[in-house]
């Protein structure tokens, strides 16, 4: 609980409570969701071109997007790390901030995965199969990534009361 206090008394913290609402929540939350359209975004098409859509799409030029998702999940981390300290008592006391943080850190090792193995690892007959349990996994995770996400807005309970 003191690493809690610790960030509800840093300089960020005191920006973002002590700023006008128009600016910085709003931009750092509009930030957010942009970070989350590119890399969620380019995974969903990557996802559904494993599972066969668009089967006349070669998947080798799909690996292009993977920079750029990278680029999404940074913008992520960081304004998350932000707009943690902006309510940092809320959203590490609650289950349903560990269940998002969970389900995309198991998002990310996907991406990882399928960047490695898939697109830049050996041509095997049993990466295919693979790839699609990999995608269809990605699919779910960043879903209820989201979900989970959303719901912290609304959750009020906390594991240490």
């Amino acid at each position: 609980m003191d690493f809690i206090a610790w960030i509800q008394e840093t300089e960020v913290h005191r920006w973002l409570a002590e700023s006008p609402y128009w600016f910085p929540y709003p931009f750092i939350i509009a930030l957010h969701a942009m970070g989350m359209g590119v890399i969620v975004g380019m995974n969903v098409a990557i996802d559904l071109r494993i599972l066969g859509c668009a089967p006349r799409l070669p998947l080798a030029p799909m690996e292009r997007f993977f920079p750029l998702m990278w680029l999404g999940f940074w913008v992520n981390a960081l304004t998350g790390l932000v707009l943690l300290a902006a309510a940092a008592t809320k959203h590490l006391t609650d289950p349903v901030m560990y269940v998002k943080l969970l389900l995309v850190a198991l998002a990310v090792v996907i991406i990882r995965v399928l960047q490695t193995r898939v697109f830049r690892g050996p041509t095997n007959p049993h990466v295919r199969p693979m790839a699609k349990i990999l995608a269809g996994t990605s699919l779910a995770c960043w879903a209820l990534a989201i979900v989970a996400g959303r719901l912290t807005a609304y959750t009020f309970f906390r594991f240490w009361e």
